[in-house]
């Protein structure tokens, strides 16, 4: 009787149908999708880690250290208002000196733009108009004047600088709201 079990052939099935090769070679495979998966989102979305003139933002460290440490010794102080009826920026500075007649005024927003994260920065004079009043006209930058009036700038930074000094600041909704700047500590 032992001789019938141990005479019949074995059934061997087709390599491809082993339940053992899913075990030893499946895990493998799904790590090695997973990590070019992930390797793709990674390269697809990186940030860039250094700027590209991280030198010369480096060397400018100092610099604007001094030029913060000169509009405390000024004690100068700005207050910011948006005037959409005229298209102007106008501004009010104080301080203890002579104020100059040209201050630039630097604004930066950051928007969503077709999934993508975007910066953009606008220079603008402002010209002395009256004693420590200064204004600067909208109507030159129209994509500044557009993305304003569309109500897509929630917030700015605000720089206004010259060669000795500079104050910086973020403008939260400009639509509704004035920006007092005063120098950082």
């Amino acid at each position: 009787m032992n001789a019938g079990i141990l005479t019949q052939p074995v059934k061997k099935d087709i390599w491809y149908k082993e339940p053992w090769l899913l075990l030893v070679v499946g895990g493998p495979l799904l790590v090695v999708c997973a990590s070019l998966f992930t390797g793709f989102i990674a390269f697809r979305g990186a940030d860039q880690v250094v700027a590209k003139d991280y030198y010369r933002q480096g060397l400018m460290i100092n610099t604007n250290l001094q030029r913060d440490a000169k509009a405390r010794e000024l004690a100068l102080h700005a207050g910011l208002q948006l005037d959409m009826a005229n298209k102007k920026i106008v501004m009010q500075l104080n301080s203890k000196q002579v104020l100059p007649d040209l201050v630039q005024l630097s604004l930066a927003s950051s928007g969503a733009a077709s999934g993508s994260v975007e910066e953009v920065v606008r220079r603008l004079p402002l010209k002395l108009i009256a004693d420590g009043k200064y204004d600067a006209d909208l109507s030159q930058d129209k994509k500044l004047e557009n993305a304003i009036n569309s109500g897509v700038l929630h917030i700015l930074h605000v720089k206004l600088e010259t060669n000795d000094w500079r104050l910086t600041g973020d403008w939260l909704d400009p639509l509704q709201r004035q920006l007092a700047l005063s120098p950082s500590r």
